[in-house]
Order: C-alpha cells, then structure tokens, then sequence
C-alpha cells in the first residue's frame, strides 16, 4: 500500500491512498461472494450462483461498488495509522478506480489537528481567585442558620412584605361562587407586589388581623378550567405572623450545633466557608490559567471537534429539559429563548472550549505527558467525589469503549494543567494543605496519632 498526504488547509488533510491489484482482487471476490448470497439467480440455489452469471444479473458495476464500500473503509484505517494521523470525525472518500486485477487508487478527506505555536508561559504571572472569608460571609452564613430555626409569632401591626397572614377567602364569577378558589383559615406567605406583580399582595400589604379586602382579579393557570377568568374575590385577613430569628446567643449554638458557645459556632462556620471557598477558588484558579494563556491567541478549528462539543452541549440541556418533564422545545420557550438564539450561544461556548483543549492538548503533548493507569484510577476517584458516586460503579461506566477515549482526554488535560500551573506564578495563593483551618482538637488528635505512630516505629525496630 503506498500512501501521499496533501494538506488542504491548517485542519483539512487529503490522504491518498494506492491499494495493490491482489488486495483489491480479494476485495472484489469477497463482494461477490456476499452480493450472490443476498440476490436470487434464477436456476441457482444462493450464493452458487457463478461469478459470470451473477455479474451479467446483477452487474459487474454493482459487486465493484459493493466491494469499495465494504474495502475502502479498512484500507483507509491501515493509511491513518501508516501516516500516523489523528484524525477528526468521519472523512469524505473519492475511489478513482477500484477493479479486479488493477491497482485501487482512492482519497479521503479527512479533519485533523492543527498544528500550532505553544506559548510561552513560564513564569507568568496569574492573580489567584480571591479565597478569603470575611465577616460578612460568615453573618450570612448565621443568618441563614437563624433562619432554620425561626419561628411565626402573631404580631399586633399592619401587614408587610415577608409576613404571613393567615386568611380565608371566597371568589364569584358573575355573580356565582366559586368553590374551587375559596380558602378557609390558610397561611399565606406574603411577598413583595413590586415583585410578586401579584394583586392578592398588594392588597394585603398594610392590612391588619381583622380587616376584609374585596377586589377584583384574573386567575392564573394553577387554577385549571378556571384560569383566565375574572372573578370578585373577598379576603378576610385573621392574624398577621411576621418571622422570628432567635438570638444569636449560646443557647442558640448549643440548640443548633454540637457547640457550648455561639463563638465556637461562628469560628467552625468560619473554617467550613474558607475550606469550601479555597476549593471553589482554586478550580477557577485552573479555568483562569487557560483563560489567560489561550487569550489572544489565533487557533484554528477543527469543524468535528466544535460540531461534538456543541452536540453535548445541546444533549445536556436536553437532559435537564428531562428532568422537569420537559421537551426542548418547551423548556426553551419557559426559558424564553429561542432555538437559533441557544444554538449560536451554545457554538460560542463549543469554540471556546475547542480553541481551550487545542492548546492545553499542545502544551501536553510537547511535554511528553503521558497517561497511565494510576492517574484514570485517580481521576475516576477525583470525579466519584465530586458526583458523590460510588468509584467502582464509575469506572465500570467511564472504562466502557466508548467512553475510554473521553476520560483519557481528560486525564490527559488535567496533567497538562498541573504542568503549567508548576511553571506559571500564582500571586496571593492560599496555603495548600489548608492545615491552619483544622479546628484545635482536630490538631491535637492529629499530634496524638503521630505520636502514637512513632512508638510503634520504635517497638517494630527493636523487635
């Protein structure tokens, strides 16, 4: 087999490819042979139907087009890995001659890499995300906890936004009660008409326990046949109930946490915020160093790679359309976008992405990186953690063959962005082990344990 590449341009190869006369031949032979067992020759029982015969039935040009069909596709497979090619999603084949007893002779057109200049990057200068708590994070962090435990208590004023009230009500339409929007004795949470742009909130703002309000008003679609309908509603607001935070106190902690003291409380809800405020901020540290390297950089893309990134991209909102039990279509028009507007969104993000795994890709491979079998191992655990999957269960459904060459990319990846972060400097990191957010008892269990394993180290010596 001999074989030329001609590069059409940064992305696009021409392969071609000359196959020897025997090869073909046999090509050939085998497409007859499979051609006489699916056609009925008359007088012949399948597949014994003479070579002759069957060619002067079926035509001979049908068996050369069976045989290129079935033939080309491997012979095209042995060219890529000859020239050493990675190759981007299905070629385009033109066969100039494919005939029993001649030389086939085809090309395939086919995506590819581009090659392309790494940048430099040592030493560059990265600000990390910002990974400090200060005090107002923590309050709301309390303030959200406060919120856990408050409770409804009755209060002697005027209704506002943030109450509850509780409340009856009876609806007419034209004149004829409806039964189905009458309420008696409920507890209505009451949100901001600016906000809600619901007329029952604005009237009940600055009503008081007691107080009746009648008005008129359109009933939405929660109320099945009925929605759409004007209907005089007349709401009797019984009591008003306005949110009790309790005190931010010890006895607070000790009914809240396992902690005696409302500053034990606040410092481990300190130290939970900064663990988990330090992990978010150095993923975004890995997404800013890609940002900051693949920024201005001009990168050709490959048409395969952004079509697949943008087909997942659409498959994984199709899939959280799912969840609601949705169409895409509907999801979209919820949503209020339209499906050219999402798919131009959605190409946007693919080429970035693209344009992102081209020059990480490159930076990898003139590293000499390579993936073993411990890093898939670790990066199926690093995945299972963050999913909250089991590990084994993942790497049964990861290490399927077709999805083998998705996580090898993505190993691949993540060991080319550790290289660069290693090389690249990070301005106003955090501590990397994050030792100063251990609680003091956790320290001294730790200087415990320690301890505990160096007299074992002496006892194994001496023995």
């Amino acid at each position: 087999m001999k074989t030329s590449v001609e590069r059409i341009d940064e992305t696009t190869l021409k392969l071609t490819v000359t196959v020897e006369a025997e090869r073909v031949g046999a090509a050939v032979d085998e497409a007859a042979r499979h051609v006489a067992k699916e056609v009925r020759v008359p007088g012949f029982r399948p597949g014994k139907a003479p070579r002759r015969v069957l060619e002067s039935h079926v035509g001979r040009a049908a068996i050369l087009d069976h045989a290129a069909r079935d033939a080309v596709p491997v012979f095209y497979r042995e060219a890529v890995e000859a020239e050493e090619l990675e190759v981007l999603g299905q070629p385009e084949f033109e066969v100039e001659t494919f005939d029993d007893g001649e030389e086939g002779v085809f090309s395939a057109t086919v995506e590819v890499r581009p090659d392309i200049d790494v940048p430099d990057f040592e030493g560059l200068q990265i600000a990390h995300p910002e990974w400090e708590v200060d005090e107002a994070e923590v309050d709301e962090q309390l303030d959200q906890l406060r919120q856990r435990f408050a409770e409804l208590a009755t209060v002697d004023r005027p209704a506002q936004p943030g109450d509850h009230v509780v409340l009856s009500m009876t609806a007419e339409h034209e004149g004829e009660p409806l039964e189905e929007v009458a309420e008696q004795d409920v507890l209505y949470g009451l949100g901001d008409p600016e906000e809600t742009e619901q007329e029952l909130d604005r009237q009940l703002v600055g009503t008081e326990a007691g107080q009746i309000v009648a008005f008129r008003d359109t009933l939405g679609e929660d109320y099945g046949e009925h929605a759409g309908k004007e209907v005089d509603l007349r709401v009797i607001a019984k009591e008003v109930k306005a949110t009790e935070l309790p005190d931010l106190d010890d006895d607070f902690a000790i009914t809240a946490s396992e902690f005696d003291t409302i500053e034990e409380l606040r410092a481990d809800l300190a130290r939970q915020l900064a663990k988990e405020k330090r992990a978010e901020a150095r993923g975004a540290l890995r997404g800013r160093v890609i940002e900051t390297i693949v920024e201005g950089l001009e990168v050709p893309l490959p048409g395969a790679m952004v079509s697949q990134e943008l087909e997942y991209r659409v498959g994984r909102i199709a899939s959280q359309a799912e969840q609601y039990g949705l169409e895409l279509e509907q999801f979209l028009q919820l949503t209020g976008t339209s499906p050219d507007d999402l798919i131009a969104q959605l190409r946007e993000q693919a080429e970035e992405t693209v344009r992102a795994q081209i020059v990480i890709d490159a930076i990898g491979r003139e590293a000499g990186l390579e993936v073993t079998q411990e890093d898939l191992e670790a990066e199926i655990h690093r995945q299972a953690g963050r999913l909250g999957h089991d590990a084994g269960e993942l790497a049964e459904f990861m290490t399927a063959p077709e999805r083998l060459p998705a996580l090898v990319a993505d190993t691949f990846r993540r060991k080319a962005i550790d290289h660069i972060l290693e090389h690249v400097q990070v301005l106003s990191a955090p501590p990397e082990d994050d030792a100063d957010l251990e609680p003091p008892e956790a320290e001294e269990q730790a200087a415990a344990g320690e301890a505990e394993g160096a007299e074992e180290d002496d006892t194994d010596s001496a023995s």
